[in-house]
């Protein structure tokens, strides 16, 4: 994709701007849109007299902020309290709409970049290219397909079962052909599995090296899912890209921060998503004495948070992943969640805003054409009211959603399937007046 020279230009404004890079807001900023592209951001007043002739999308008192990219969730999954029960029992048809809504939802709350890490079967496959084709509006969705597990392991219900070098690698050459974008794998067990262990690594170094070699001839990277240390060790030596969730989790309910294997971490670039929002409200249901998919000896959030801010001190690329779809984790606020929780770990509101922007970008390998506002970059702009580089919960405030430079979410409610009006003339039949012959053709007479 690339912006179009002949077509106009768009100047987005807003009382501010937040680029995504991690630099201090612009005051009074706007963007100019050519196409599906950035051309310019800077000072709105400077881009005005710089594209004179550009059509105005004002926003007064709001902030320019970058799509939001979550590289972490499970678009088909409910986000009821036991999701992991609604995904083994529910139909296709279900599954597939819950997804389409779930996308929906993501969009409308500023989420332009979303990365499924595991459907059931060729579900999120199915997604995806249904929103690449137009079919249905959402973010542009990554997706692994099959988590890779083991057999009883965790999320085994969704169907990428396999163990021992042999099976790993036909396994994963599987999911390269079905066209995953990225290699999912349990390096542990977890919580919504009761068969498996969350602190016992799953593979062991070889089956784990087979699987990244094979993803990386392939060019895709590896993410592992892996809560205790053990799995977590064995996805850093086989050189993954990303840790999910990452709590150096050492016994039931005991956590214990391994600076040695933070540095492990860091030294080799790893990515690592805390995933805070997968549990916020589910700690909160559970404290109201509510059912939700929590296991017994879970770590609890302010633990957590604690986690995040060292694997941050330590060096570690901390990004934003929110695991959306799990035990009341809704698409509708979930990464919204996820920088409230990490500006309550220590991460000033413009960090937050990188981790959930460029970082997320950057982490599941679309920065260098998303995840800020750049010249060059594609058009993924969202407006919300209010100031999130001084109060991080304005980003739920969303004014506007634009993908690809054209505005599809306004005030809560698409506008990507809005009838035009009025209709071109080019959408117009070419005869429109009822005439006594269009009666169709004639039944013979008896």
């Amino acid at each position: 994709m690339s912006s179009h020279p002949g077509s106009t230009v768009t100047l987005i404004s807003a009382e501010r701007l937040v680029d995504g890079t991690g630099r201090e807001p612009v005051e009074r900023g706007a963007v100019a849109v050519q196409g599906d592209r950035i051309v310019a951001v800077g000072e709105r007043t400077e881009l005005a007299a710089r594209f004179p002739g550009a059509t105005r999308a004002d926003y007064p008192g709001a902030t320019i902020i970058p799509g939001m990219v979550d590289s972490h969730v499970h678009i088909t999954f409910s986000a009821s309290a036991v999701p992991f029960e609604d995904i083994q029992n529910d139909g296709d048809v279900a599954v597939g709409l819950r997804g389409a809504i779930n996308a929906r939802d993501a969009l409308l709350a500023g989420v332009t970049v979303l990365r499924d890490l595991g459907g059931r079967q060729r579900t999120t496959l199915e997604l995806r290219n249904a929103i690449n084709a137009g079919a249905i509006p959402g973010p542009r969705l990554l997706v692994c397909g099959r988590p890779v597990t083991i057999p009883n392991g965790h999320c085994h219900f969704l169907g990428g079962v396999a163990k021992g070098v042999p099976e790993v690698t036909r396994l994963t050459g599987e999911l390269v052909e079905q066209g995953a974008d990225v290699i999912k794998v349990m390096a542990t067990g977890g919580n919504m599995t009761v068969t498996s262990d969350p602190l016992k690594a799953q593979f062991n170094l070889e089956e784990m090296r087979a699987i990244v070699g094979v993803a990386r001839s392939a060019n895709l990277r590896v993410t592992a899912h892996a809560r205790g240390v053990e799995g977590i060790r064995v996805a850093a030596e086989a050189d993954a890209h990303g840790i999910e969730h990452c709590r150096m989790e050492v016994g039931m309910g005991e956590w214990q921060f391994d600076h040695e294997l933070a540095r492990m971490l860091a030294d080799k670039g790893i990515f690592a998503a805390p995933t805070l929002a997968a549990s916020y409200r589910a700690f909160q249901r559970q404290a109201a004495g509510g059912k939700v998919g929590i296991r017994a000896g879970a770590i609890p959030f302010a633990t957590r948070q604690k986690n995040a801010s060292m694997l941050r001190e330590a060096g570690i690329r901390v990004v934003v992943g929110t695991d959306a779809g799990a035990s009341l984790c809704r698409f509708d606020e979930a990464v919204h969640v996820e920088m409230e929780a990490l500006v309550g770990a220590g991460w000033t509101p413009v960090e937050a805003i990188h981790a959930g922007t460029l970082g997320s970008a950057t982490a599941v390998g679309v920065e260098k054409t998303l995840g800020s506002l750049e010249a060059g970059k594609l058009a993924d702009v969202v407006v919300v009211r209010g100031n999130p580089a001084r109060s991080i919960s304005d980003v739920r405030q969303v004014e506007a959603v634009y993908l690809n430079g054209r505005r599809v979410a306004s005030r809560g409610h698409a506008t990507l399937d809005e009838r035009p009006t009025p209709w071109p003339e080019s959408a117009i039949a070419t005869r429109t007046e009822y005439r006594s012959t269009d009666v169709g053709p004639r039944l013979p007479k008896a």
